[in-house]
Order: C-alpha cells, then structure tokens, then sequence
C-alpha cells in the first residue's frame, strides 16, 4: 500500500481562514472591524468639522447682516449708507474690493464709495466710471440679475479693473456682483472682488443678497425722507408767505434769526437733525403773530400794557398752529419757548435753565439782537456795541451764558 506525500502549499499562497486556530482568527476579524471603525470616525469627524465650518460661515455672515440692518435705519444720506456698507463687509471679511456703484440716469455706474485693498491703492478711486452697457456690472444693472463669476478670466463681459493701475500683477480672480433695487428699479451695483478665482461660495451670495436687500430699504428711505422734505418746505413758504402778507419786518426777520441762529449753532457743535430742527424753528418763531391783529404789528408807537399781553399770546398761538401739522409738530415746543426766561420769568410757562429747549435759547439771542439791530415804527435801530452790552447784562438772567458766548463767537468770527 503506497502512501502520497503531502501537498507542498506554494509561497504565492496565502492560507485560508480555516488554516489558523480560532484565537488566531478572531484577532483578525477583530482587526479588521477596528480598522473599519477607525476609518469611518474618521470619516464622521471629517464631516462634522465640515458641517460646523458651514455653520460657523452662516452664523458669521449672520451676525453681519443683523449689524447693518441695525446701523442702517439711522442714517440718512446715501453716501453715508454706501459707506458703512462697504466698510463693514470689508471689515469682517478683508475683500479685496467691496464698492457700491450707483446708476447714474446718463446710464453711467459711479462708485459711491469702495473699501478694501483695491480702493486703498487705486489713485482717485472714487472718479472711477463704467457705462451701464459693458462690464460683469454693467450686465447687472441692465438684467437686474446678480452675477457669480468663479474666473474672471473665463467671463465674456469682464473688462477688467483698474488692479493693475493700482499696482497689482494681475486682475481680481472672482467677482460677486449684485443689483440694489430702490422703489422697484436697479438703483446702483454691490461689487465684491477677490483676488484667487472661485472665491465666493453660497453663503457669500446669501449675505450679499441680504445686505442689498437692507441697502435698498435704507436708500428708499432716503428716498422718503427727501420727498417729506420737500413737503415740508413748500408748508413753510405757504406759512411764511401768510405771514409776509400781514408783517413785512416779521418775515424777513425771520431769515436773519435763522441765519444767526445756524452760525451760532456751529460754534456749539449742533448737526444732523437737531440743525435742521433749529432752522425751522427759527423760521418759525414768530409765525403765531397771524393770529395777532395787524395794527398791533405795525402800531407806529410803543404798546400799551394790555396790547403787550395781547402780542405775547404769539407763541401759544404760534405753537397750537404747528403741534396740527404733523411734519410740524415737533418744532412746536420750540416755537413755544422762544420768550422763555433762563431765570424762569418768562412765558407762557415760565420754564427755567435747561427746562427751556436749546433750540428755543438759541432763538431767542437771536430774535433779540436782530430786533434792537433793527429800525421799527416806534424806534431807530440800536447800535451793534449798545446791542451786545444789553445781551452781555441779560446773560444768566434772561439768556443762557452758555449759548450767549457761543452767539457773541460767531458774530465775531
């Protein structure tokens, strides 16, 4: 009986699982699971730190936006709004070139105000032009349709930018250029440049678009605000024109008053709107005197007691008129101080020190300089140094020192 040797296992072989004793195996299989796990929380954390990168963008890019729509609503100007817009996108995100380009009805985009490296460098950057029918901005202002280019070199209406005249080596790589709608129409461009191409990623677009969106509502404003104005003017010359029809010297006193009054609030450091508030209320101090009869205006002789008393119901009346106009009616209390005393004896409330509104205090300098400075029916002018001695005595009794000093400054300046 013969006997075959044993099979001899090549060494390109690899042994089957069964050839190991099961201790052997299971540390394999055991192996290998941890080698799976480990791969897969890796892969786990590869995308959790992805997804907080993404959260993080978005929370950021919200913190922004929730910042300038705070900032926004307080101003007034365009200028202003293109500014701080264009300096904090800068600020928090170090763009190369954050611009805000207002369309212009010659169909040209004029930079309103830019901020980043770009705008640092460029030499007269804010003359800088493009027509409304070239350019990756101009597509947007004439479509109206926001504008994501990943390489500037690849799109078609790119023209290049004035990088190189500022001194870089090479154009932007990526711009983000979106449409800032005013009242229903493209008003202007929100331009965003990097200088590495594919730059902008969604969350840029998204912040983008809602930073226009609060552009624009801040620009409408702007908007409304002007044409209230307007309003508001043409109710002052109606109101002023009633009153020039019954007292020649009480209208044009009141464009002396107001003229005094701007100059003295300059040396006080008065701006915004509390001067426009001083303007009107300076036009308006003596509007009252439409209630009053006309022969006590323009009586030719000094008032009798009882005349006086009469003549004082002006700024009641005066004030009741405005408090019924709603553009108006804050300037009321104004109008209603004016014949307010420092020391509280005036009228027609007897208010005291800063009880009276600065506005008021300020107007009341200025209404009496111009009254002893100028001829009436019942007397000749008084001169420009017996004037400033008489407000001198009253100060700190029937003036404010504070505001008598700054009045004196500015007619000496």
């Amino acid at each position: 009986m013969s006997i075959s040797p044993p099979a001899v296992r090549g060494k390109e072989e690899s042994p089957d699982e069964g050839d190991f004793d099961p201790l052997t195996r299971a540390a394999t299989r055991a192996n290998h699971d941890a080698t799976t796990e480990t791969v897969i929380a890796a892969e786990s954390l590869a995308h959790r730190e992805a997804r907080l990168a993404r959260a993080t963008a978005a929370a950021r890019r919200l913190e922004v936006a929730s910042r300038l729509a705070v900032r926004l609503t307080e101003l007034r100007d365009p200028q202003e709004i293109a500014q701080t817009v264009v300096c904090e996108l800068h600020s928090a995100f170090g763009y190369y070139l954050a611009v805000i380009h207002r369309l212009d009805g010659d169909g040209i985009l004029r930079v309103l105000d830019g901020a980043g490296r770009l705008a640092e460098r460029a030499a007269n950057f804010l003359a800088w032009e493009q027509p409304a029918d070239s350019g990756v901005n101009g597509r947007v202002a004439r479509t109206g349709v926001l504008a994501l280019v990943d390489d500037t070199a690849l799109d078609p209406d790119y023209v290049g930018s004035h990088a190189r005249e500022a001194g870089a080596r090479r154009d932007p790589g990526s711009e983000l250029a979106v449409p800032i709608h005013v009242d229903g129409r493209v008003w202007g461009v929100l331009n965003l440049e990097q200088e590495e191409t594919h730059s902008f990623d969604e969350y840029d677009v998204m912040l983008a678009e809602a930073v226009v969106a609060q552009t624009g509502a801040a620009l409408h404003r702007c908007l409304l605000v002007d044409e209230m104005e307007q309003s508001f003017s043409r109710t002052l010359g109606v109101l002023c024109d009633a009153l020039e029809s019954k007292d020649t010297y009480t209208a044009d006193h009141a464009e002396e008053v107001s003229t005094l009054a701007l100059a003295t609030a300059a040396q006080l450091r008065i701006n915004g709107r509390q001067h426009r508030d001083l303007r009107y209320a300076a036009l308006l101090h003596d509007i009252g005197k439409i209630g009053v009869r006309s022969e006590l205006l323009n009586k030719p002789s000094s008032l009798t007691p009882e005349e006086y008393l009469e003549i004082q119901t002006h700024s009641e009346i005066g004030s009741t008129l405005l408090e019924r106009i709603p553009m108006l009616a804050e300037i009321a209390p104004m109008v209603r101080g004016v014949h307010e005393r420092w020391d509280g004896n005036g009228y027609p409330d007897r208010l005291a020190g800063s009880e009276i509104p600065i506005e008021s205090r300020i107007v009341a300098i200025c209404d009496a300089w111009h009254a002893m400075t100028s001829d009436r029916p019942y007397r000749k002018a008084m001169s420009q140094a017996d004037a400033r001695a008489e407000l001198t005595r009253c100060s700190g009794t029937q003036f404010d020192p504070d505001v008598l000093l700054a009045f004196l400054s500015s007619i000496d300046a």
